[in-house]
């Protein structure tokens, strides 16, 4: 549960230091797919970085993620934190 908890509270943050990164002109979105979704409305940018994590959450519950599944929760994280450190990288150096 603490993952899928960290998975949306990274989620909510990398929303935010993308969205300020992007608007301040810092930084230009490097996924191809979330460039279009930003391109076509923040909103839905949010929704994708909020809905996901909490749709794990809901499977969580249904079903505690083990094995494999916990496997691939675990790298999500790391894939996460890792993000969140090239963030704090860029807000560093601009700043």
């Amino acid at each position: 549960m603490r993952l899928c908890l960290f998975l949306l509270i990274a989620g909510i943050l990398d929303a935010v230091l993308t969205h300020f990164g992007i608007i301040s002109g810092i930084i230009e979105e490097a996924n191809p797919l979330m460039r279009a979704v930003t391109d076509k409305s923040w909103t839905y940018f949010y929704g994708i970085k909020i809905l996901l994590p909490i749709m794990l959450i809901g499977l969580y519950f249904m079903r505690p993620l083990q094995g494999r599944l916990r496997t691939l929760l675990v790298s999500a994280c790391v894939l996460y934190f890792s993000v969140l450190v090239y963030h704090m990288a860029w807000i560093l150096l601009y700043f």
